[in-house]
């Protein structure tokens, strides 16, 4: 079985996946303003109802932000730790 990889590809993908968080929170943000918004008037059992369900988007929002940023971390890890290994294996035939 053969792996291949590269390190600048490997790079490219922590840094889409560094934009797609970044978008994906900046869109969670825009429909948490505007529900927030129209929310302003509710009263009684449905704002409780409400506080509750944005305290869970913002917990689950919280929580995708950190699995992407740990995807992006480990992708540049991976790319460091390739690169290093290569480099002694390199070294080794000097």
């Amino acid at each position: 079985m053969n792996f291949r990889t590269e390190i600048g590809t490997m790079e490219g993908a922590a840094n889409n996946v560094d934009s797609i968080n970044s978008n994906v929170q900046a869109e969670l943000q825009r429909l948490a303003a505007v529900v927030e918004g129209t929310a302003g008037s509710w009263r009684g059992d449905a704002q409780n109802a409400f506080q509750a369900l944005m305290e869970r988007w913002n917990t689950s929002a919280r929580q995708l932000s950190e699995a992407l940023q740990s995807i992006s971390e480990n992708l540049r890890a991976n790319a460091r730790a390739f690169d290093e290994t290569e480099m002694a294996n390199q070294a080794a035939f000097r």
